[in-house]
């Protein structure tokens, strides 16, 4: 029974894995409809963008976790700045 653990475990988690947040550096994109797909690829449900600070803010959810999440990307390169969201 051990044995199955290990592996059912790794099919399990795999999927989870592949839907990371977005990381500070990440290439999202200029454009809203880029920076949504680019998003909501990696499980970031964007709801709204806006300005603030210079910079772009994607207010969106974290499908695995359920928390809501604000992505500040800059407009120049589409990388992401900086991430906050609930603790």
């Amino acid at each position: 029974m051990q044995k199955l653990i290990l592996p059912l475990s790794l099919v399990v988690l795999t999927p989870m894995a592949a839907l990371a947040m977005p990381a500070v550096g990440d290439l999202i994109g200029t454009d809203p409809e880029t920076a949504k797909a680019a998003l909501e690829k990696v499980g970031c449900m964007v709801g709204e963008f806006e300005a603030e600070g210079g910079k772009i803010e994607a207010k969106c959810k974290d499908t695995a976790t359920g928390k809501m999440m604000e992505v500040y990307l800059d407009p120049a390169t589409g990388k992401v700045v900086k991430i906050s969201g609930e603790e």
